[in-house]
């Protein structure tokens, strides 16, 4: 195959590659049918003997029937095995490159995941040392405040445990 004619089907996208395989195929029918048309009119006995001059004439036409039939089917699978072989390779390099791009993501992800976590931990950490200093303030101001209360109260406390308790 000449070299701008493959470079011409590879520029062809998987539809127009499609299409020319049906197009070809179409014309190995045509050219089955027109095989099995000379074949019968040759089991007819329907050819000219006259158009073909003699037997030997007639046999060297139909054998460039059968050789150009067996070169269009012959071209035909070639092509069919090239079309298909680049299909093959080209559904290789998408899956490594699907396989690479999905790896990549997953690193990806797996780096923004390890940086949120991380950042997580930082301000979980934090607001527990916050929430610890805060509960701290609140308990010694409770300690002070009830310090105060007995300070100021100490009279009351003891006129308190003088009382003895009742019984239920």
């Amino acid at each position: 195959m000449p070299r701008t004619t493959e470079k011409k089907l590879r520029k062809l996208s998987r539809r127009d590659l499609l299409q020319m395989l049906i197009e070809q195929s179409q014309e190995v029918e045509l050219l089955k049918k027109k095989l099995a048309e000379a074949e019968a009119a040759l089991e007819n006995k329907t050819i000219a003997i006259d158009e073909a001059g003699s037997i030997a004439e007639c046999s060297f036409k139909l054998s460039g029937i059968f050789q150009a039939t067996q070169d269009a089917c012959q071209m035909y699978m070639d092509n069919v095995r090239q079309l298909c072989q680049r299909q093959e390779e080209e559904s290789v390099l998408r899956e490594k490159e699907t396989i690479e791009k999905a790896k990549r993501i997953v690193e990806e992800a797996e780096k923004h995941r390890t940086f949120v976590e991380l950042n997580t931990k930082v301000k979980c950490d934090q607001m527990l040392d916050e929430a610890k200093e805060q509960a701290q303030r609140y308990l010694d101001e409770a300690s002070r405040n009830l310090n105060k209360f007995y300070g100021e109260h100490a009279t009351l406390n003891d006129f308190l445990a003088t009382i003895p308790p009742q019984k239920s």
